[in-house]
């Protein structure tokens, strides 16, 4: 390093790196403040607010860099320096955003200095708002200076930059349009389009309506362990593999032996005792096992009826001696979906399935299949449907097209192409 840069003045041009992390921690530090004295969190406004403020944003850079672009400060700010300096800003509040807990969209904690400074909410939080605006300014003056004058051969970095221009800020301003929502539907129940947000009481409504007609859950054979009575605590085999309950299965729990003499997938006890029971498939059945318990001298101990219970009949176990018995767990679900009928604006409707994993779309909006009365489990009137809608997401994709483009152009023309872009650039 020269003389000269060693006793170059901070603030003095030309700026380098050590101005951009200045001004980083200084962004830092008012993002701090900004939170200390609102204590809220922050969001960005919907649509037209938020159509608006990308358009004159960025026709603002494009004005500032044509009419200004021998500034000195629109210079550093369209310069390798100011890039890399908003790079690390914003990577570090990103991986803060990672690390640090943070709280649900909505909640609001009190007397939390940590919420406060943004920390335990930092996507809407005035940290991220600075890093954020610091990052697209400097990416944006970037993309102008690539795109002006034009020339063929900045192709390439010109869409990865622009590409990337359109993601974030369409992430960004599109986060005022996204919702989360879910529809509550009860089996025949009058069509609804009420909606509630997932983070508060809020609530909305589509411009379609929706029925449920039958909901299904297809069920996996339930798990029988070994507890301990005094704490009520599982204990796994040794080999750590569940022991699933079918006919004529036997399992080892340390020095006992469990054998299902009957497995009924869908019965109901014949008795209060529950001394027996029979096959049947009507609301409220449930599944039961008849088990036998030996010794490690392979001598009965115990043999019963066991059934890990339901919101009709209570569970009941086996007892091997005072300190541990034998339970069935409640059968987990291997797939549930929903029948519904949607009632479109037009007067017309449409029958379809919803899996999860398997949306539908409707309108714009994605429906998705993610609960249920779990208290009443396969024979549950109810079904939780979430209903998501990102009318920006197209911008995006349109974005990550043009990254794409980008990549392929640089990767197409070679390492030569590359160099005489940076030889342009540097130039300009």
């Amino acid at each position: 390093m020269s003389d000269n840069n060693k006793k170059r003045k901070l603030f003095k041009f030309p700026w380098q790196y050590k101005e951009g992390f200045v001004i980083s921690l200084l962004l830092i530090i008012l993002g701090s403040i900004l939170g200390l004295i609102t204590k809220e969190p922050i969001n960005f406004p919907g649509f037209p607010t938020n159509l608006s403020f990308v358009i004159t944003y960025t026709l603002l850079l494009t004005a500032i860099y044509k009419f200004e672009r021998n500034n000195k400060v629109v210079q550093w700010l369209s310069g390798i320096p100011a890039a890399v300096s908003s790079i690390i800003l914003f990577t570090a509040l990103s991986l803060i955003l990672g690390i640090v807990p943070q709280v649900n969209t909505g909640v609001v904690l009190k007397d939390d200095i940590f919420f406060s400074l943004g920390l335990k909410h930092m996507a809407t939080s005035w940290l991220l708002v600075f890093g954020y605006f610091f990052f697209m300014t400097s990416l944006g003056f970037a993309t102008v200076k690539m795109f002006m004058p034009f020339k063929k051969k900045k192709l390439g970095i010109l869409f990865s930059h622009l590409g990337l221009y359109i993601i974030i800020i369409a992430g960004i301003a599109g986060s005022g349009d996204a919702m989360r929502t879910y529809f509550s539907l009860e089996k025949d129940a009058i069509p609804t389009n009420i909606v509630r947000d997932f983070y508060s009481d809020k609530m909305y409504k589509t411009p379609f309506k929706l029925k449920l007609r039958e909901f299904n859950i297809i069920e996996y054979n339930p798990k029988i362990v070994l507890v301990k009575s005094k704490n009520d605590s599982l204990i796994f085999p040794d080999n750590n593999k569940h022991f699933i309950a079918g006919d004529s299965l036997t399992g080892e729990f340390q020095e006992w032996k469990i054998k299902v003499v009957k497995y009924l997938k869908s019965s109901y006890p014949t008795d209060s005792l529950y001394s027996n029971f029979t096959e049947a498939n009507y609301i409220g059945s449930l599944p039961s096992a008849l088990v036998e318990i030996y010794n490690k001298n392979n001598e009965l101990i115990n043999k019963d009826w066991i059934t890990a219970g339901n919101f009709v009949w209570y569970r009941k176990n086996i007892a091997v001696n005072d300190n541990y018995y034998f339970a069935m767990l409640k059968p987990e679900p291997k797939e549930f979906s929903s029948a519904v009928t949607a009632f479109l604006p037009d007067g017309t409707s449409e029958n379809f399935i919803i899996k999860v994993n398997k949306p539908k779309t409707i309108m714009g909006w994605k429906i998705y299949q993610t609960g249920y009365d779990t208290t009443r489990g396969k024979w549950s009137n109810q079904s939780i449907l979430e209903a998501g809608k990102d009318p920006w997401l197209p911008v995006v994709y349109s974005g990550i097209f043009l990254l794409i483009i980008g990549a392929f152009y640089l990767f197409w023309l070679g390492g030569t192409t590359i160099k005489n872009e940076d030889e342009i650039t540097n130039k300009n």
